[in-house]
């Protein structure tokens, strides 16, 4: 009998995923065996809103003595310069092209633990490096004086992280580029369901790229109608400018919150009965909780109970994604490394839904509150 979504499963389930690896932490913080900085990533946050507060101010002291430098980036070892080769950062690929994720996801980590003894030099590096002012957007591939990308997603990770430094103007300016591009999107609602995470300086779209091009360029572009998208890309926008109407009262944040969510309902059915839609549901929980409509508690349900129900196994990790996780197969440095970081990520987005839904229940946002249940989304014709 499958497993019901509620704020109660949601937790025990996110517990379970955490636990597994706090089994093994060590007293100086880190967990036994795991010596990459991409074996962290997600893992503090998961942990403060896991209630594990000590163990992720522990965790804190290993990162910033292992992988902290003077000028204020992260890395597996020391470089002279502000942009150092794979090697040294992370054996993860795409945590290197998405070079300042990592940071990015400690800066928050750390403001929630007051953690002042880094954030502010991680945040200075960031905006210094990984911030297009140009386009107020965040950027990709190589940093702002090298060979980079404009990114609507990069751009929502950069202005979450600004929203926890509260530097809500630049914010707010990041979110005006992001209205832009998402407002020039061609493809949402015709046949070809299409959604371009990049553009250039002059705001045009980048729509194809040479075969040679270096990246993730299966995160540059979403194509709706097929499975297996990187449809984490639309949740963080989503989430961010949910946020951020919650911050300013701007309706025309929510508005285009909305807009990304809307297009992700008509996706694929793959984005909601597989593992890599975690970021939607979060931002489904967010707008749902906002305004309280069916189309988008329906998409948390679906996409958390596929992942309680079918990619989390016994011992708590998420493990059936229903594809290999690298293309040399299982059990490789990268995917092991990819199991821990998604297994992480999720843990932390059940424990925000859960509340999400708690406080959508008590103001009367929540229409699965008299038990029924949600509607599973039907495969396009």
């Amino acid at each position: 009998m499958a497993i019901a979504v509620t704020p109660e499963t949601l937790r025990e389930s996110g517990g379970r995923m955490i636990d597994f690896y706090l089994k093994t932490q060590l007293p100086s913080g880190q967990i036994e065996g795991l010596d990459d900085a991409c074996h962290y990533c997600k893992l503090p946050n998961a942990l403060v809103w896991g209630g594990r507060i000590k163990e992720a101010d522990a965790m804190f002291d290993f990162l910033v003595e292992r992988f902290f430098r003077e000028n204020g980036d992260f890395t597996n070892e020391l470089h002279d310069g502000h942009f150092c080769p794979q090697v040294k950062k992370t054996l993860h690929w795409e945590f290197y092209d998405f070079y300042a994720y990592l940071n990015q996801w400690w800066i928050t980590a750390g403001v929630r633990l007051n953690r002042f003894d880094f954030v502010g030099k991680a945040y200075e590096y960031v905006i210094r490096h990984w911030f297009n002012p140009k386009t107020n957007a965040g950027i990709l591939q190589e940093p702002v004086d090298g060979r980079y990308e404009n990114c609507i997603f990069t751009s929502a990770h950069i202005a979450y992280s600004m929203m926890h430094m509260g530097d809500i103007a630049k914010a707010c300016l990041v979110a005006d580029t992001i209205m832009k591009m998402v407002g020039k999107q061609q493809h949402l609602d015709d046949a070809k369901l299409t959604y371009y995470n990049r553009f250039d300086d002059d705001f045009n779209l980048l729509t194809s790229f040479a075969a040679d091009d270096k990246g993730v360029k299966l995160a540059a572009i979403v194509d709706g109608t097929k499975p297996k998208q990187c449809w984490w890309s639309l949740g963080y926008p989503a989430a961010f400018l949910a946020h951020l109407y919650m911050r300013t009262g701007e309706a025309k944040y929510l508005a285009t919150a909305e807009r990304i969510l809307e297009f992700a309902s008509r996706c694929h059915d793959d984005l909601q009965n597989g593992i890599l839609g975690h970021k939607v549901m979060w931002a489904a929980s967010l707008v749902g909780q906002i305004t309280g409509k069916p189309l988008y508690w329906n998409m948390v349900h679906n996409i958390a109970g596929h992942i309680i129900n079918v990619g989390q196994v016994e011992d708590g990790r998420v493990l059936n994604w229903g594809w290999e996780k690298d293309a040399a197969g299982k059990g490789t440095e990268y995917g092991n490394a990819q199991v821990i970081d998604q297994t992480n990520e999720i843990a932390y987005w059940f424990f925000v839904v859960a509340c999400q839904i708690e406080k959508a229940k008590k103001a009367g946002r929540y229409p699965n509150a008299s038990g029924e249940p949600p509607q599973k989304k039907q495969r396009a014709a």
